[in-house]
């Protein structure tokens, strides 16, 4: 079955912690494109573009718009944005938090937002939602 290219919001009361999550998610979205947009900005104005400024621009942007997509699908009851949000948060965010630099505040939002999307009651919420397909027998 074929989902529609704007799903819509399940009946099912969302979870605190899920609803917390979702919200992070679309805050550090907004926090990657923000630092990004600042680092083309402070590059800009000293003039000396190189390469990794660029590449972590890049990055930023990649984050930025994968978080606003995937936490629009995980806002819809998606249990595969779920596991891609997780992964997204693992590689993203774990050389930012081991950096300790001025974007450790966001790979700790992006951590605890992780952590709160796999709590017990979040997973009771995807059982109903969005179940496993069924494996089938040969």
């Amino acid at each position: 079955m074929k989902k529609p290219l704007f799903p819509r919001r399940p009946n099912e009361p969302t979870p605190g912690g899920l609803f917390v999550a979702q919200m992070l998610w679309f805050l550090a979205g907004v926090l990657f494109l923000g630092f990004g947009g600042f680092l083309a900005y402070e590059q800009s104005r000293d003039s000396t573009l190189d390469f990794g400024s660029i590449a972590l621009m890049v990055f930023f942007a990649a984050a930025g718009i994968a978080c606003g997509v995937l936490g629009y699908r995980l806002f819809t009851g998606d249990r595969a944005a779920r596991a891609q949000l997780s992964w997204l948060g693992l590689i993203a965010a774990l050389p930012l938090l081991l950096r300790f630099g001025r974007y450790s505040l966001l790979a700790a939002i992006i951590m605890f937002s992780v952590v709160l999307m796999w709590m017990p009651a979040s997973n009771r919420y995807f059982k109903i939602v969005d179940p496993k397909p069924a494996k089938r027998r040969r």
